[in-house]
């Protein structure tokens, strides 16, 4: 299966910055689901899919809040990583975080 490829560029929230070249990336969103409130409100609410990149883990990757994306064909994309029910993680050549895309 092939992947889009982009330019990644991570936000740990701090001063420093990651950024890498050439990444297959592959994003599966969550499916909405309704909420009832305590006064009987009801809504509907995203849930946080996962964001995968193929890359090695580099220095802060367990720590990005913030990942966006820029495709060669001009494509853009802003995650946002979500640490509420699970954390990044890795498996085997590729990173996993919990995130949902954010409008640019």
């Amino acid at each position: 299966m092939a992947f889009e490829e982009a330019d990644i560029d991570i936000n740990e929230g701090t001063d420093s910055h990651i950024r890498l070249t050439g990444v297959p990336f592959h994003f599966s969103p969550d499916e909405r689901s309704l909420y009832t409130g305590a006064d009987g409100s009801v809504g509907a609410v995203q849930r946080a899919g996962w964001l995968g990149l193929k890359t090695e883990p580099f220095k802060g990757w367990l720590s990005a809040q913030t990942i966006s994306t820029a495709s060669a064909h001009g494509a853009r994309y802003l995650f946002e990583v979500k640490r509420n029910f699970h954390n990044p993680l890795q498996d085997g050549e590729w990173l996993w975080f919990p995130a949902s895309r954010v409008p640019l």
